[in-house]
Formats: C-alpha cells, structure tokens, sequence
C-alpha cells in the first residue's frame, strides 16, 4: 500500500494536449492572457479598449468564466504582440475551449450545476485528497452500491424514468477517466469509520463495496484511511462537512483547488497565482480567497494528522468489515 507523499514537485500534465479538457483549457486560457497583458503594462480596461469589447469581457476571459470567443483570443493575442509559439498555444487552447466537456453529451440533463467544474478538472489533476464523512467517496463505489443510494437518495421520479443506468454509466466513466487514466494521480481517500458500518444496500452489496476497497488499496497510488470516531477531529466542522476534495495540478499547471460539498451546492477555492509583476498590488484582493483555500487546506492536513488510522489499520478495518458482512 502506497503511502509517498503528495509529488508536489510533478510536473502538470500537457496544457494543449489531447487529454486537456475543456474547463482546465478554459482556466489556463485565462491565465495566460492575463499574464501577457501585465507584461504588456497594460489594465484590463486598456486591452478591452484595444481590442473593442468591454472590460468584463476581459475580465470573464482571464478568469475563466464562459466559453471565450475565438475572435476576442486572436484579436487579444494581436494587440499583445505575441510571438508564433506563444500565438499557436493561445488558439489551441482557445479551440479546446469550445467543446464540449465529457459529461456534455450524454450526461448533461443528471449532472449537478455545482459538480460541473469539478467533473472538468479531476482528470488533469497529479494528486487528489478527498474526504468523505458519510459514504464510500464516489471514485471508489461499486455500481451496486452506487445504485442503493440512486434508489435511496433521489426521489423516485429520478431512478425510475430509465436514468438510474444513465447515471450508473457516468459514475463508472468518471472512475475510468480519473483513476483508470494510464498516468493516474496519487490519490488519498480519508473517510468516516461509519462508512464500514453504515448500510447502503444488503450483505453481498456491503461485502463487494468493502472488497473493492480492499483491492483498490493496494494500488500503487491509491492510499485508503479511516476517520477514527474516537478521534478528536479538528473541531465540529470536519464532522458536519459533507465532503473536501484538493486537486493539485503539478508545476507549470493549473492553481491548486479545494471542492467543498454541502447539501446541493458546493464551494470552490483557488490557490491564488497572482499576475506576473504585480504581486503587491493584488495581495489585499486575494486576502479573504487565500483564508478560504488555507483554512480548508488546513482542516484537510489536521485531519489526516490526528484523526486518522495508518493505511496498515485501515486494511485490518477493511478486512473485519468484509467479515461482518460475510
């Protein structure tokens, strides 16, 4: 059972490459404008004016918000000057922007607004660490036990129009496209001791569920740890929260991102990158996001320092509730 540290140091995977997808091409986009038009000395309001849009529009563009039009990435790419090499890679991610994203196609109408970011994001990730207080994370759950909760946790309207498969299908390719992928990222899975006792289906569903973990444990790049529930966890709110999840991209990459998941909304948190040469101006704005990113990434860290059992003690619970299931 794997147990290396996060490889802060990887470097992120290709920006322009084939498995890029649309939002992290989106967001690296933005970032690349924004950092061609601070060399420049330009504001945003100057490159809007230079290449007549509005300001938001600039602004929406550099962070990441909507699909951005080709015509407004070359037009901004003329008025910075930039070489052929520098050109080449803006329009690259600028026409990976404009497609759809895996999920559009088929799965569109049962995916949640606020899961879309993430669902865009994960795969092009080097490291994962996730949390989960109630149930087996998402990544790791057997088709089986993914419809138990289908059945339980949606309104019936919901499984019984045919989509309980629709949605099986996007659990099991969000699985393959994250840890399937031939470079999968390290990923740290901590999750409530309750999970081994808390019955989402009957016996044989249970036992294949904590099987499953059992074998996905040893993984070279997988490490499974439970939340002890005699733990003293960092205050109440790790114990109410619904999931935490950091993505880390690697050097070169994207920013480093903390999800947060309540009842039917979730929250996102960027590691703030500050614009090349302007690093003091823009510390005050970025103060309240920085506490944000922190004090999740912080409860994350406590958690797996002092709530957690070792990999080698959460097998032995594996093993014991594979038994109890039996």
């Amino acid at each position: 059972m794997s147990a290396d540290p996060i490889p802060i140091n990887r470097l992120a995977r290709p920006v322009a490459g084939p498995e890029t997808t649309k939002t992290a091409a989106t967001i690296m986009l933005g970032l690349a404008i924004r950092d061609l038009r601070a060399d420049a000395g330009l504001s945003q309001s100057q490159l809007a004016k230079a290449i007549l849009v509005s300001t938001p529009t600039v602004s929406r563009l550099e962070t990441g918000e909507g699909t951005p039009q080709r015509r407004t990435v070359e037009a901004a790419a003329k008025a910075l000057k930039v070489d052929k090499a520098t050109h080449d890679l803006l329009m690259v991610l600028a026409g990976r922007a404009e497609e759809p994203e895996w999920f559009q196609h088929r799965f569109n109408d049962i995916t949640p607004g606020y899961l879309k970011r993430l669902l865009g994001l994960e795969s092009m990730a080097i490291s994962l660490t996730l949390y989960d207080v109630r149930l087996v994370s998402g990544l790791l759950q057997v088709p089986e036990y993914t419809a138990c909760l289908i059945r339980t946790g949606l309104h019936r309207s919901e499984w019984e129009d045919g989509k309980l498969e629709l949605r099986l299908a996007q659990r099991v390719e969000r699985q393959e496209r994250v840890l399937g992928q031939a470079d999968p990222p390290t990923s740290i899975f901590l999750m409530d001791e309750s999970v081994l006792r808390r019955r989402v289906g009957p016996n044989e569903v249970m036992r294949a569920q904590m099987f499953h973990l059992r074998e996905l444990a040893d993984l070279p790049r997988v490490v499974i740890r439970f939340v002890l529930l005699d733990a003293l966890i960092a205050g109440n709110e790790a114990s109410t929260a619904g999931s935490i999840a950091q993505l880390q991209f690697g050097r070169g990459g994207l920013p480093d991102l903390v999800y947060s998941e309540g009842y039917g909304r979730a929250d996102y948190f960027s590691k703030p990158v500050l614009p090349r040469g302007a690093q003091e101006q823009a510390k005050s704005s970025q103060q309240q996001k920085d506490s944000d990113y922190e004090r999740h990434l912080q409860l994350l860290l406590r958690i797996q320092g002092e709530a957690c059992a070792s990999p080698e003690q959460s097998r032995r619970m594996l093993e014991q509730a594979i038994k109890r299931f039996s």
